[in-house]
């Protein structure tokens, strides 16, 4: 529906899926905003396209760490100024303007732990724990890796604590007179911090691929780097981390553990 939706402006971003757009940009300190712009292109789009865009559910989000108040003009639609939030869902995904995963980690424990009833009927019908497995497998467990290679390197263990909360509750209920550790031997099944260093070190891995679409992100290798002839040529470069909120991001941290093998 939006393939031939372009924006012309060169500093800013735009990503589409099906009929969702998010369009970013980056501002220094004393630059002005262009992003207005980019909203009054999509809005004439709709128009041309006998469409409309619903301003109530647009949203506006700053994402800013400075101590001083931005003065960012509000972005309008239609003249009425966008919802300013918080945090906001967007593919799945609840991201807040602190880059933290605390309204994420609630919003799939919540939803997961809400899946856990469909375990606990079949149980009570007699269906076996291996099958109760696949169900926990494929409904409950999904949701709580959903998309982790975003931020599990971020989640800081009382979070990924509430989240192995919910597996341990599912298998209370599939290995009802079995402690935790011994049910998780018996169904051949890790933690799921585990899993989720496994399926980032999957995706980390593709990503070293030279086609891959986010290849370009990794730092140069230091054979790329030195003249020298280094025994760790096969290395990374190390991203000089200013914040350990970046340091902890995805692909510093993926860098630095793929450095450590």
């Amino acid at each position: 529906m939006i393939n031939d939706l372009e924006l012309a402006s060169s500093s800013t971003d735009h990503w589409k899926y099906v009929d969702d757009v998010t369009i970013s940009e980056s501002l220094k300190k004393n630059e002005v905003s262009v992003l207005q712009s980019d909203l009054n292109t999509i809005e004439r789009w709709t128009v041309n396209n006998n469409m409309k865009l619903n301003g109530k559910k647009c949203k506006e989000m700053i994402l800013s760490f400075v101590r001083s108040e931005n003065d960012i003009p509000r972005l309008l639609i239609d003249g009425l100024p966008l919802d300013l939030v918080p945090s906001f869902k967007i593919l799945g995904l609840t991201m807040n303007n602190k880059l933290k995963w605390q309204d994420n980690t609630e919003a799939l424990v919540k939803k997961a732990s809400k899946r856990l009833y469909i375990i606990r009927v079949r149980q009570r019908c007699g269906l076996p724990p291996n099958d109760l497995l696949l169900v926990y497998f494929s409904m409950v467990r999904s949701i709580l890796e959903y998309a982790c290679p975003v931020w599990h390197t971020m989640l800081p263990k009382c979070l990924g604590d509430k989240i192995e909360k919910v597996q341990k509750r599912a298998f209370r209920i599939i290995y009802p007179t079995t402690d935790y550790e011994d049910a998780l031997n018996i169904a051949k099944c890790k933690r799921l911090v585990d899993r989720r260093q496994e399926l980032c070190a999957k995706t980390f891995k593709k990503i070293l691929k030279p086609d891959a679409h986010l290849n370009h992100l990794l730092p140069p290798l230091r054979e790329e780097s030195h003249e020298l002839d280094l025994r760790n040529n096969s290395n990374f470069t190390l991203t000089k981390c200013r914040t350990e909120r970046f340091k902890t991001s995805f692909i510093p941290a993926m860098t630095a553990n793929f450095n450590r093998k």
